[in-house]
């Protein structure tokens, strides 16, 4: 499954996943495709994966338990905590009990949200909520 194959900002800012395990996902991208006017991680490639970290792992939850449903993002929060200053990864870790919660509710609602948290260590994290809605 290539998460991104559709995501055009993603293809171009060079992000790809660099690390997977159960609950969790890492993904990483470049600084030559994602910097500022001062040479460091521009902030809008720093908001775009911690938001596409928490989306994929959601994406590649429901793909491996068979389920049809589409992840948006919906409200999300980020705090910059120091420049990005070399290629950087972003990763987002959940729970089986949460993600037992978004399925169960996916069955018998049509839809869920889950609440996720990104972070590229020592730079920047993200609170985000997510829709997932059965298609």
């Amino acid at each position: 499954m290539n998460l991104f194959a559709d995501i055009e900002p993603a293809l171009m800012m060079g992000i790809t996943v660099s690390r997977q395990w159960k609950n969790g996902i890492e993904l990483c991208a470049p600084l030559e495709n994602n910097r500022n006017d001062k040479g460091t991680g521009f902030a809008g490639s720093i908001s775009s994966i911690l938001t596409l970290a928490g989306w994929a792992l959601m994406t590649r939850a429901l793909h491996e338990a068979g389920i049809q449903a589409e992840v948006m993002v919906v409200k999300s929060e980020t705090e910059f905590t120091a420049p990005v200053t070399g290629d950087f990864m972003a990763a987002c870790e959940t729970t089986d009990a949460e993600t037992a919660r978004v399925f169960q509710e996916l069955e018998t609602r049509g839809r869920s949200r889950i609440r996720l948290d990104a972070e590229i260590p020592g730079c920047a994290r993200m609170t985000a909520s997510y829709a997932v809605i059965a298609i």
